[in-house]
């Protein structure tokens, strides 16, 4: 779904309303909407402390969160704690 921008030429620049828009906050949000898209659709949640983590290309499934207090590892496509069993069946996909 597209978000739809309204700028000062479509209130009008005397707009009856009282409202004025800032060109920059409008700008500013659009980014900010379009930037926690991709973070929804690029990463995970680490399964320990929530933050999103990218995974790098095709490689291994074994992650390790990148928050400096956490660290958990875990396995990008089941969601649990790396294990022997995510070696033997998610090493790769």
């Amino acid at each position: 779904m597209e978000a739809q921008v309204w700028t000062s030429d479509d209130l009008g620049s005397n707009s009856s309303s009282g409202y004025s828009v800032d060109e920059q906050v409008v700008e500013g949000a659009c980014w900010e909407e379009a930037s926690k898209d991709t973070i929804k659709k690029t990463t995970k949640p680490c399964p320990h402390c929530q933050i999103p983590v990218e995974k790098n290309g095709e490689g291994c499934m074994h992650m390790k969160c990148p928050q400096p207090q956490c660290k958990f590892e875990w396995c990008w496509t089941c969601g649990l704690e790396w294990n022997c069993n995510c070696m033997g069946d998610d090493w790769f996909d």
